[in-house]
């Protein structure tokens, strides 16, 4: 039967993998003839082929590794401090309830802050520098993980503790066997979310604030009015996150919820 099951998952994973490739044979043929069309100049919509020797510009001057390098190098480690500080502050506004709730509508309407709208207050209090970027990417996605954490443990139905606790079940093994199942599926909603708020949030940064760095050759390319460097940059930046979150976050989700039974297949 698992056989089975894998068999089926590598059908799926060809299949979705032909019909991206044929839309992006569309995508970029349809590019190729609205470039030949002359809707707009070259220097505002280069062809595919012209791109591709941006693409091979930055390799080859190792500006784009470099700054693929650096830019995933900030957003981890504040990604992993908004981690940490918001499952803490999470799990805190379960503990006291009138701090959670208080906090919850608090961090509600941050949820919804622009990240860019960091950048400016993080200039004046911190400075152009790495911790100022830092600041930017956890202070636009600490409020998902605190609120992920908040709801998804808040909205565990009732009846899953309190047949654990009649079973006997009670402190730390009530919280990793019942508590931490259960709030599984949100949580992942909740990190994969907060992912796609650090990652807006350091291209922004870095476009404003860095010297190096993905955002940083976004803005060079667009300084120098070099539209193929910019659509470059733009590919690459689209295409680190989409694997990062097919290939990385949801097969981490994929495996935690095999852990803990919450996988449909069989």
């Amino acid at each position: 039967m698992n056989e089975k099951v894998i068999s089926e998952k590598n059908s799926q994973g060809l299949h979705d993998a032909a019909n991206a490739a044929l839309l992006l044979a569309i995508f970029v043929g349809v590019w190729q003839v609205v470039f030949m069309l002359g809707i707009w100049p070259q220097i505002s919509l280069p062809s595919p082929v012209m791109v591709a020797e941006s693409f091979v510009k930055i390799i080859s001057n190792f500006s784009l590794p470099e700054g693929i390098g650096i830019t995933l190098g900030r957003l981890v480690s504040a990604f992993a401090i908004s981690i940490v500080l918001g499952t803490l502050i999470g799990l805190a506004m379960i503990r006291f309830r009138g701090f959670g709730k208080t906090l919850n509508s608090f961090s509600a309407g941050l949820l919804s802050f622009p990240s860019i709208a960091w950048v400016p207050f993080s200039i004046l209090l911190i400075g152009f520098n790495e911790f100022g970027i830092l600041f930017v990417v956890i202070m636009s996605s600490i409020f998902s993980v605190m609120i992920s954490t908040y709801s998804s443990i808040r909205n565990i139905p009732p009846i899953y503790l309190d047949a654990a606790k009649n079973m006997g079940a009670k402190g730390f093994a009530l919280f990793r066997y019942v508590t931490l199942p259960a709030a599984t599926p949100s949580l992942i909603i909740g990190l994969r979310q907060g992912w796609s708020f650090a990652w807006h949030a350091i291209i922004g940064a870095e476009i404003l604030m860095s010297i190096v760095g993905l955002g940083h050759i976004l803005s060079v390319g667009r300084e120098f009015l070099d539209m193929g460097e910019v659509i470059a940059s733009m590919i690459t930046i689209f295409a680190i996150g989409l694997i990062v979150d097919r290939f990385l976050l949801n097969k981490i989700e994929e495996k935690i919820r095999r852990k803990w039974g919450l996988d449909h297949h069989r």
